[in-house]
C-alpha cells in the first residue's frame, strides 16, 4: 500500500455507538424514575391515617436526618462496625466455602456423603441461629459474624460443587502441553473457569451476608446498625430508625456497586459480561 494513502479512521460517531449511549441513557432515567415513584408513593402513604398511628416519617425528614446523622460519630461507628461484620463474615464464606465445594465436587464419593448433610444444614434460616450464638458467644461482634457467615458460605459452597464438577480435563491437558507452572496454571487457567460458576454464589453471599448481619445486631444487640435501628424504635424516634434503614440500604448499594466492578476486571471475558460492553 502506498505510503502517501490515507488511513480511515473509525467513525466514533457509529450508529451502533450512538444507540448504545441512548440505552444507557434510557437504563439510568427508568432508574430514577423508579426511585422518585418510590419516594412518592412513600410520601403518599405518609399522609395516611394509617401511616399517621405508626409515626412514620415523611421522606424529606428521613433524608433531612441522615444527613444529620452524617455528621456523628455515633452514626459512623454503627456503619463501620456493620460493615466490618459483613466483611469477616463474607471473607468467611468465600475462604472457606470455595476450597471445600472444589473439593467435594471433584469428589463423587465424597460429595454423595455429604449431600444430606449440606442440603439439611442450608435450610436452616441463618437467624434461627441468633438464639443458639447469643448462648454461646452473647451480643458480641464474634456472634454476629458467625452467624452471618452461616448465612453467606452456602451459596458459595453450592456453586464451588458444580465448579469442581464441571472442570472440564482438557484444560488440565492444554496446560500441561503448554508447560505451565503450577502457579500459571492455577492464574490462567483454572481460575476463570472455577471463578465463572463461583461468582453467582458470592453475588449471593454478598447479600445474605449483609441481611442477616443488620438482623444479628438488631436482634442480638451487638454494636451496629441494627443496634441503632432496634434503639430508636425502642425510644419512639421513627424518624431516626427510618434514617438508619436507609444508611444500611445504601451501604448494600455501595457494596452491591463495588461488585459489579469488581466483576468486570476479572470476568471481562465472560459473554454475560463481554455484551454490556459492546
Amino acid at each position: 500500500m502506498d505510503s502517501q494513502t490515507p488511513v480511515a479512521k473509525a467513525d466514533t460517531s457509529s450508529p451502533v455507538g450512538s444507540s448504545k449511549r441512548q440505552g444507557k441513557v434510557r437504563d439510568r432515567a427508568l432508574q430514577l424514575g423508579v426511585v422518585v415513584a418510590f419516594f412518592v408513593c412513600w410520601y403518599l402513604f405518609s399522609l395516611t391515617s394509617m401511616a399517621g398511628k405508626a409515626g412514620m416519617p415523611k421522606p424529606v425528614e428521613t433524608v433531612l436526618e441522615l444527613v444529620r446523622l452524617g455528621g456523628t460519630a455515633e452514626f459512623w461507628a454503627s456503619v463501620g462496625d456493620t460493615f466490618l461484620a459483613w466483611m469477616l463474615a463474607f471473607l468467611i464464606s468465600t475462604v472457606v466455602g470455595i476450597p471445600v465445594g472444589l473439593i467435594l465436587g471433584r469428589s463423587p464419593r465424597a460429595a454423595v456423603s455429604t449431600h444430606f448433610l449440606i442440603d439439611f444444614l442450608r435450610t436452616i434460616p441463618a437467624i434461627a441461629l441468633i438464639p443458639l450464638a447469643l448462648l454461646v458467644l452473647g451480643p458480641s461482634f464474634a456472634m454476629v459474624v458467625v452467624v452471618a457467615a452461616m448465612a453467606g458460605i452456602w451459596p458459595v459452597l453450592i456453586q464451588s460443587i458444580y465448579a469442581g464438577r464441571q472442570l472440564d480435563p482438557l484444560l488440565f491437558q492444554v496446560s500441561r502441553s503448554f508447560r505451565l507452572t503450577r502457579l500459571d496454571r492455577l492464574r490462567f487457567v483454572l481460575a476463570p473457569d472455577i471463578m465463572a460458576f463461583v461468582w453467582p454464589g458470592i453475588r449471593l453471599a454478598v447479600t445474605a451476608a449483609l441481611l442477616v448481619t443488620v438482623a444479628a445486631q438488631l436482634i442480638g444487640g451487638a454494636p451496629g446498625v441494627g443496634t441503632s435501628i432496634q434503639n430508636a424504635l425502642l425510644s419512639e424516634r421513627p424518624v431516626t430508625m427510618f434514617a438508619y434503614v436507609i444508611a444500611s440500604a445504601l451501604l448494600g448499594l455501595l457494596i452491591n456497586a463495588a461488585l459489579v466492578w469488581l466483576q468486570e476486571k476479572l470476568l471481562w471475558w465472560h459473554p454475560s459480561v463481554r455484551g454490556k460492553n459492546r
